[in-house]
């Protein structure tokens, strides 16, 4: 059997979606911690049962996973009126000390220049805040390979329909590089190839695991080194609604 490369799946391609946090970036512990952070003062239970939401429909906006949290804790008093906005404070606190620090994942800086060479386009689509994202791009150095960075409030699926149309690029001709549940519902509901790099998510291949198009191809990796064979992705993939900010 013929062995296919990252690099070489990518030979052909007009424009390249990345996910930031776990493909790009390795902060997907850096986000968690912020959780953490965030909710400090209530119990390790209810942090724990937070953390493990946020796990599972990482890729999300913060205002969706804070809602999500406000549910989850039930805050009474003082606390239920300015849960959202204290919380989310204390986060964007921890993420100011602690994001641009995370180093880039293995092979990022390799496979983005070889990218260039191509001339093949690379974005950012992202549930991240676009500021916080090209903060931290700019400090790790690969900020230049980017023509576009999109984080919250748009969708990822609203990014990348606009960055088709933009570059006039067929979905067939681009391809999504992400590590999320979300990552691979905004790449099928767009009919963009995609690509599970699997090295730092906060998911297994089993989360991704029914509802997968059955004619739907996909391809999994570690990391972003080039040489990295891509194995064939062929689990399902449970499929949670993108019903915020449509």
């Amino acid at each position: 059997m013929t062995r296919v490369t990252l690099g070489d799946r990518l030979v052909g391609k007009r424009l390249v979606f990345f996910d930031c946090d776990g493909v790009l970036l390795d902060s997907n512990g850096v986000k968690l911690a912020a959780v953490d952070y965030a909710l400090a003062h209530y119990s390790q239970k209810l942090r724990d049962r937070c953390k493990e939401s946020f796990r599972l429909n990482f890729g999300r906006p913060r205002l969706w996973h804070f809602e999500v949290f406000q549910q989850l804790i039930a805050p009474v008093g003082p606390d239920a009126e300015h849960f959202l906005a204290t919380c989310i404070s204390r986060y964007e606190d921890y993420l100011r000390t602690h994001y641009s620090a995370a180093p880039l994942v293995a092979g990022a800086q390799q496979l983005l220049a070889q990218l260039a060479e191509g001339n093949v386009l690379c974005a950012v689509v992202s549930g991240g805040k676009e500021e916080e994202i090209i903060q931290a791009l700019r400090v790790s150095g690969i900020d230049r390979y980017m023509v576009r960075v999109i984080g919250s409030p748009t969708s990822k699926t609203a990014a990348i329909r606009a960055l088709l149309d933009q570059y006039g690029c067929d979905a067939s001709q681009a391809l999504f590089l992400g590590d999320a549940i979300a990552d691979a519902e905004a790449a099928i509901t767009c009919k963009v190839p995609f690509i599970f790099v699997s090295g730092h998510a906060l998911v297994g291949r089993s989360a991704l695991s029914a509802n997968w198009p059955a004619d739907y191809r996909a391809g999994e990796v570690p990391d972003l080194q080039p040489d990295n064979p891509v194995s064939q992705f062929n689990a399902r993939c449970s499929r949670v609604k993108e019903d915020f900010l449509q």
